[in-house]
């Protein structure tokens, strides 16, 4: 189903993105280089809320652990090493494990922004 945000692109003028809930999904809206971008807020590590993280070229970084996602393609770019000393042991290796981003299609009627949400019943 195609929604209204509810934003116009000037909305995203102030910002470089908006946190927005559509059926009970929250959603980071953006624009880059006059791209439009729209993701999942839950980080696929974690779960914490992408919203409170920032953008770094085209990648949003997790506030938590710092992983970083390309906000177009939704793939897990980077994370960064947050061992504290070189005696540091992981207790267990899945929980470096992300999937990637979830992206959500996004466009505009040249004002008003709207997003695509492909729901499986």
């Amino acid at each position: 189903m195609i929604f209204d945000t509810g934003l116009t692109l000037k909305d995203l003028n102030s910002a470089p993105f908006r946190k927005i809930t559509i059926e009970k999904e929250e959603i980071v809206i953006g624009k880059k280089d006059d791209h439009l971008f729209a993701f999942n807020n839950s980080c696929p590590h974690k779960g914490a809320s992408l919203s409170k993280g920032r953008l770094n070229g085209d990648n949003i970084v997790c506030y938590m652990h710092g992983y970083e996602y390309n906000i177009f393609n939704g793939k897990l770019e980077d994370m960064k090493s947050w061992k504290k000393d070189s005696t540091w042991i992981e207790q267990n290796d899945q929980w470096r494990y992300s999937d990637d981003l979830k992206i959500y299609k996004i466009f505009s009627d040249n004002e008003r922004i709207f997003v695509e949400l492909n729901k499986t019943i």
